[in-house]
């Protein structure tokens, strides 16, 4: 029995290569030709996302896992034969699809059910929390008419509940979200795939961990470097901190960091991933959209925060460096095994070569980001190929699971983000056509009382709380579609707003107790996870204050250029003086220490948000000092 499930997972290994590969030709012809536009590849590839997805699970017997081996295999089947299905009579039927203006036959009703009825199943399964919100967000849309006053709306019929949510190809599933998911997204998705199936990410890690490894003070700083330089092209804090932490933990905790403390630096790293351009979160994407501006307008404004963040995190990890690692230590060279070859050199300088041109394409020459990705995965993957062939000298059988490495890792990250805008796209929709997004625009803004402040802590609060079940995603786009219209109305700069519920989003997955990433590292440097969760909340402390420090700062994000440089030092000086609150050791005395520690947390307040330019300026010097004290004392303590 054991043999047969065997050959059965290798089949369905097979098939989940060939469907990679389809919607990866899908996709390419699409970049290349521009055929048919966003909405004809997105009807068509998002049901071919969730027949990856289901592969995907299938395989690592993922899928129902309480059920049967067997049980798995017919659901599993019926499930794809019904995605297949409502691709190709989505892509067949397009044209007259957009033209029937609600008047839709049986079989159209039909095909909505079972996209509408996939698509809920896909939430209950990944996001229950984004599920339950959009079963509630259907029943107040049909039943509406039974609520009292304000929460009071006349009730749309199931039909256009379904059909608004999924055939009406512009308002529901494959809606302007899912769009950039399949096009936009998973083009730069594109880049990650090459860089994990072809090797270059064990070639940065390598390299970065070798340059800095080999000196015991600068052990730490690997995993920042190293997270940073992935987080480029990752967009994703767990999927970062699992690639590098499997290198950097070990290394770390070999090297006198406690595991929860190696956890922590890892996990901090890798969450930068999420703010750090040319490849943010789903949710700068979806702010672009917003917007209506370029991808790169908001690429080009996240630089500022993401360069400030990992700057304090860094120095957070040398005040840990020089608590953990003893200095008479710290001049020795490290015993380290990663050395790398002339080929992960020529890797590393590839990858960051690509990052440049890619930034360029963008940010000089204007050009769309999908094209950009597409034009440098091109020639990352081709430089990649040659410099391995030239360095390794591979055999045919290895560049072949290279190419198959690079296929499946593509497509297993763009399943879950397609299908999860596709489910962002639905639950905008019924917010929308209930009425519900105008009622609670109309409830915060009384709740406010016309304080700015109040809306603010009000805005804060509901993003922390949303955050705690939801994705970054879905945290932003609720925080924006509720607070966005409210903010204008105090006059607040758009830029400013989407920022503030992009760092919301971001927050989500920082807050304890559901951090994925936390989990991850945790796991590696085997720590408990409370513990670990609560360093790293400490040791990322700026993320939580960037969503109150724009308003304070604005030009932060407002626009690029030389304009962002005071702001980033004056934050970079606060957060740095809250980091010595926790991590620095001032003197022996318990008292002493602990006064010191308070005043410069105290300092490092006034400077982040005092509003008289003043007393920031005088608190900016007495937390620069205490900084120089913090790092000067710690050194001689520990």
């Amino acid at each position: 029995m054991g043999s047969m499930d065997s050959k059965v997972n290798k089949i369905i290994s097979i098939f989940f290569y060939i469907v990679c590969l389809i919607y990866l030709l899908f996709l390419v012809h699409y970049l290349a030709t521009g055929f048919g536009g966003a909405e004809l590849l997105t009807i068509t590839l998002v049901p071919i996302a969730y027949v990856m997805y289901v592969l995907d699970r299938l395989k690592r017997n993922a899928l129902y896992p309480r059920l049967g081996f067997k049980v798995n295999i017919a659901l599993a089947s019926i499930i794809i034969a019904l995605s297949i299905y409502t691709s190709i009579y989505m892509r067949t039927q397009y044209i007259p699809l957009l033209y029937k203006a609600e008047v839709f036959n049986i079989i159209d009703m039909v095909t909505a059910l079972i996209i509408f009825i996939l698509i809920f199943e896909f939430m209950r399964r990944e996001h229950k929390i984004l599920f339950y919100l959009n079963i509630a967000l259907t029943i107040y849309a049909v039943y509406g008419y039974l609520f009292p006053g304000i929460l009071y709306v006349p009730g749309i019929s199931w039909d256009r509940i379904i059909t608004s949510s999924t055939i009406e190809i512009k308002l529901g599933a494959f809606g302007s979200f899912a769009q950039i998911g399949v096009s936009v997204i998973a083009a730069f998705f594109l880049l990650q795939g090459i860089a994990q199936g072809l090797g270059v990410q064990n070639s940065l890690l390598r390299t970065i961990s070798y340059a800095l490894g080999r000196t015991r003070s600068l052990v730490p700083q690997s995993a920042v470097i190293t997270s940073m330089s992935v987080g480029m092209v990752s967009g994703s804090g767990s999927a970062n901190a699992a690639i590098v932490g499997q290198f950097t933990i070990p290394l770390m905790k070999r090297h006198g960091i406690p595991s929860k403390f190696a956890a922590a630096v890892e996990a901090a790293s890798g969450l930068g991933g999420l703010i750090m351009p040319p490849v943010m979160a789903v949710a700068a994407f979806l702010m672009a959209n917003y917007l209506g501006v370029s991808y790169w307008d908001v690429a080009a404004r996240g630089f500022a925060p993401a360069i400030t963040y990992y700057a304090v995190l860094a120095f957070t990890t040398y005040l840990l460096t020089l608590r953990f690692v003893r200095r008479s230590e710290s001049k020795e060279k490290s015993i380290i095994q990663l050395k790398p070859g002339i080929s992960d050199i020529i890797n590393t300088l590839i990858f960051f070569i690509s990052i440049a041109i890619l930034c360029y394409l963008m940010g000089v020459l204007w050009m769309a980001p999908e094209d950009s990705a597409f034009i440098v995965m091109i020639v990352f993957l081709v430089l990649s190929l040659i410099a391995q062939i030239i360095f390794t000298k591979p055999k045919p059988s290895t560049m072949i699971d290279w190419f198959r490495n690079f296929i499946e890792s593509f497509g297993g990250m763009t399943a879950d983000i397609v299908l999860l805008l596709a489910s962002l796209n639905i639950l905008v929709n019924l917010f929308t056509i209930s009425g519900w997004l105008l009622k609670l625009n109309m409830m915060l803004m009384t709740v406010a009382g016309g304080s700015f402040i109040h809306l603010l802590v009000i805005a804060y609060i509901a993003g922390m709380f949303l955050g705690l079940g939801l994705p970054p995603s879905a945290t932003y786009l609720l925080t924006v579609i509720v607070i966005a219209p409210v903010m204008a109305r105090f006059g607040i700069n758009p830029w400013i707003i989407q920022f503030f519920a992009f760092f919301m989003g971001i927050v989500s997955e920082y807050t304890p107790p559901t951090s994925i990433t936390v989990a991850v590292t945790s796991r590696i440097a085997e720590s408990n996870f409370i513990e670990t969760m609560l360093e790293t909340v400490r040791i990322c402390l700026p993320v939580f204050l960037f969503p109150f420090l724009i308003f304070r700062y604005p030009s932060l994000v407002i626009e690029p250029g030389l304009a962002q440089l005071y702001p980033m030092g004056v934050i970079w000086v606060g957060a740095s003086g809250i980091a010595c609150a926790f991590y620095a050791r001032y003197s022996r005395n318990k008292i002493t220490d602990l006064a010191l520690r308070i005043l410069v947390a105290i300092t490092s307040l006034i400077t982040s948000f005092h509003p008289d330019p003043i007393y920031v300026l005088v608190a900016l010097l007495v937390t620069i000092s205490l900084i120089v004290l913090g790092v000067y004392r710690t050194r001689k303590i520990a």
